[in-house]
């Protein structure tokens, strides 16, 4: 029996310690709730609102989100980690100690006999150039190289203060609403074989369904709290109830 979670854009620590605290109880109720029957979950993107991984530190405001994910490897649920444009950098930390396979682009799979297209989707439009070019300047090795010798203790709250800053544009562009490009995007990946093709980023939940297949946006944890799940015959997009 297949029960396949997908979530995107938690934007985990992004330092408002009232609504932080209140969020992260609504996810953790949500895992709790499907830690039984669960039997993958696909996090796409963003789960942090800043994660960089260094060598001996583990911020601490993620301990209990990641004890949390760790249960739930322990019980067997395969886990599942797309990079976003928030997380700088994965390395080997949650797949050696988490047991969770991590994935830097797109993500592609079979799962109950449909074929699955998962990606963030950042610096998808035709308007991001700007950014796509940011994006390599931040995931080139030679510049994590340079911020790792930053001591966290300095290297962590300006990052907090780039991703804010980074979110809230963000923002700004999603609250256009103008989703053709990646409608577009999606409608060239049903062409090419796959029946559904899931990001996050645009923070707005929806479906764009052709036939029998569906593109989905997953939203975010930050207002909306929803999540796609895929039973091995249907994908729906849902809201968690307890938000």
């Amino acid at each position: 029996m297949i029960k396949a979670y997908f979530l995107s854009d938690i934007h985990l620590d992004t330092h408002n310690s009232t609504q932080e605290e209140d969020r992260q109880q609504i996810l953790f109720n949500f895992l709790d709730k499907i830690k039984d029957d669960a039997t993958h979950i696909y996090l796409v993107g963003d789960v942090f609102d800043f994660w960089f991984e260094y060598n001996y530190v583990i911020p601490k405001n993620n301990f209990e989100f990641l004890y949390r994910l760790k249960i739930l490897a322990d019980k067997g649920v395969k886990l599942y980690y797309l990079a976003g444009n928030h997380d700088f950098s994965l390395g080997k930390f949650f797949t050696k100690n988490l047991n969770i396979k991590t994935y830097h682009d797109a993500y592609t799979f079979e799962l109950g006999g449909k074929n699955f297209y998962l990606w963030h989707g950042d610096g998808l439009g035709k308007k991001d150039g700007g950014y796509r070019f940011l994006k390599k300047i931040m995931r080139s090795r030679l510049n994590q190289k340079l911020f790792r010798l930053l001591h966290p203790d300095f290297g962590i709250p300006f990052a907090r203060f780039v991703s804010g800053s980074s979110r809230q544009y963000t923002n700004q562009l999603n609250h256009q609403r103008d989703e053709s490009d990646y409608f577009e995007f999606a409608e060239k990946k049903f062409s090419e074989g796959f029946d559904y093709v899931m990001m996050g980023h645009r923070h707005n939940p929806l479906v764009h369904q052709i036939g029998e297949k569906k593109y989905i946006n997953l939203g975010d944890w930050l207002g909306h709290f929803s999540y796609a799940i895929f039973d091995g015959k249907n994908l729906k997009l849902k809201k968690y109830q307890d938000a």
